[in-house]
């Protein structure tokens, strides 16, 4: 089946829209003042991710970003280290975001983009020719371990994590199906579904299911990787992960992130492209168009 993807484009963003989903953050908890003694909510020595995910810990908690930094992300290679490309005669690898985007934002250089689901950083990437032509950066997510060691190897010239990005508004461990490597993705299963289950239910969960192919993987979410970089304002955001984009979606905090341009995969996003497109509105994006992917990842 063709892999069709709403791309919304952000046009405005009202200062005084209210969002309803609660995003877990430190300020609902304990204030806007909780910087100022940002130290009393950080233990090095509990700060573990076992800690993290059975504590529900907020996007920006400290604990959180130290996690990312120190063991999820890893640096961009320098500019003056080559690539090493299957195909570094195709320019342009993906299947038309990378034009349809540049096209909005008029060839912009130096941007920086989000690609989760990057594959192996090369085969339909849709951020490569933005790197390699207009000196962007970025960063690149991608769960498979298989495809991230590929990744790994291409140089690229972006921040790369092995991490998926969590469905709920913080960190969680999920079983990860790596079966199909063109189409890895999570696991539904029942300690993801219900608020109120407990981490030992999860755990277990996690324990019995997991198989050669299926093996558990940690996720954080999005704005929690962001703050682990020091970037909150993105060009162009990449998303493509089997049927999650619309949870994933729902876990970002529209008001402490700029986001210009996304296209999104929704043709296996169970609640569907109707859904997808009614939240990017409430977000003051607009619907620009549609792709159709003439090839398969």
């Amino acid at each position: 089946m063709d892999n069709l993807q709403n791309t919304p484009q952000l046009q405005s963003h009202h200062a005084t829209y209210e969002p309803k989903t609660k995003y877990n953050l430190m300020e609902e908890s304990y204030g806007k003042k909780w910087k100022h003694a940002s130290e009393k909510y950080y233990d090095p020595e509990s700060c573990t991710v076992e800690f993290a995910n059975a504590q529900k810990l907020q996007q920006d908690h400290p604990c959180v970003l130290r996690l990312i930094q120190d063991i999820y992300v890893r640096q961009p290679s320098p500019r003056n280290i080559p690539y090493k490309l299957v195909e570094p005669e195709l320019v342009d690898p993906s299947d038309g975001q990378s034009k349809g985007i540049l096209r909005l934002l008029r060839n912009h250089t130096n941007g920086f983009f989000v690609e989760c689901g990057a594959f192996d950083g090369e085969y339909l990437s849709n951020t490569l020719y933005m790197e390699r032509s207009l000196n962007w950066t970025g960063l690149l997510i991608e769960a498979d371990q298989n495809a991230f060691h590929k990744l790994s190897s291409r140089n690229r010239k972006a921040y790369t994590t092995p991490a998926c990005l969590s469905t709920k508004p913080y960190p969680i461990q999920v079983l990860y199906n790596t079966s199909d490597s063109l189409y890895s993705a999570i696991v539904e299963r029942d300690g993801d579904k219900p608020e109120h289950e407990s981490s030992s239910q999860n755990e277990e969960t996690l324990t019995v299911n997991t198989t050669v192919n299926v093996h558990k993987k940690q996720c954080f979410p999005l704005y929690s990787l962001l703050l682990a970089i020091g970037r909150t304002e993105i060009d162009y955001f990449s998303l493509d992960v089997e049927g999650f984009e619309y949870k994933i979606l729902q876990t970002i905090p529209w008001l402490k992130v700029g986001i210009k341009t996304l296209t999104v995969e929704w043709n296996h996003a169970p609640e569907g492209e109707a859904a997808i497109t009614g939240l990017m509105e409430r977000n003051k994006f607009v619907k620009f168009g549609l792709f159709v992917h003439r090839r398969h990842r």
